[in-house]
């Protein structure tokens, strides 16, 4: 008999006949038995990353947009945070707190662990909060500005996290590419020559 089943049941959240069809179908299809319940219908992932927190004696919290750290989060892929439902919180000297997604997956455990040399420390929140605070957060990162010239209309973009600027004519076809380094370098150039301009 499944270890979380049997608290799921003992708990109340799940019948002991919700159970046992659960296990039954589980017979069938390769899941694992959380998944399932929450297919039928009888859990809810926040009732499952509650009881797998319980069961691995970690932490779960209720995350809000004022705990987000973003120059910790900064220090982290977007595309690993994203993959893998992480959200560092807060670092001291020798340790670092994230919540997961899935506080029991030792794979994304030791992806945070491979950015940093303080010792992980790991709670649990809901998944679908994780994506939106996430979500919210990177697209705050990216701005777009339109400028229309004489060859058409111009999209500029600039994106925090890669540092990259596109520009874009009207066929949709990119022109080229720049690092926003080298725009600031390149527009406080102009900026200086006609301030020379206007000395001579």
């Amino acid at each position: 008999m499944s270890r979380i089943g049997e608290l799921l049941h003992k708990y109340g959240i799940i019948t002991r006949k919700q159970l046992e069809e659960a296990l039954e179908k589980q017979k069938k299809e390769k899941k694992r038995l959380g998944e399932i319940l929450i297919d039928l219908g009888y859990l809810s992932s926040k009732e499952l990353l509650w009881m797998l927190s319980e069961q691995a004696d970690i932490p779960f919290i209720e995350i809000e947009p004022e705990m987000l750290d973003n120059y910790l989060i900064g220090k982290f892929p977007q595309r690993v945070l994203c993959e893998h439902s992480i959200v560092p919180l807060y670092e001291t000297e020798d340790k670092i707190y994230v919540t997961l997604g899935d506080p029991t997956n030792s794979d994304a455990i030791a992806c945070v662990k491979s950015y940093t040399t303080k010792e992980v420390v790991v709670s649990g929140a809901e998944p679908e909060k994780i994506k939106e605070l996430l979500d919210r957060l990177f697209s705050a990162q990216q701005v777009e500005a339109i400028e229309v010239n004489r060859e058409g209309r111009t999209i500029i973009r600039i994106t925090d996290n890669n540092a990259k600027i596109e520009f874009i004519d009207t066929s949709g076809k990119v022109k080229m590419h720049k690092s926003a380094v080298e725009i600031v370098i390149s527009i406080r150039e102009k900026e200086g020559e006609k301030q020379n301009d206007r000395h001579q």
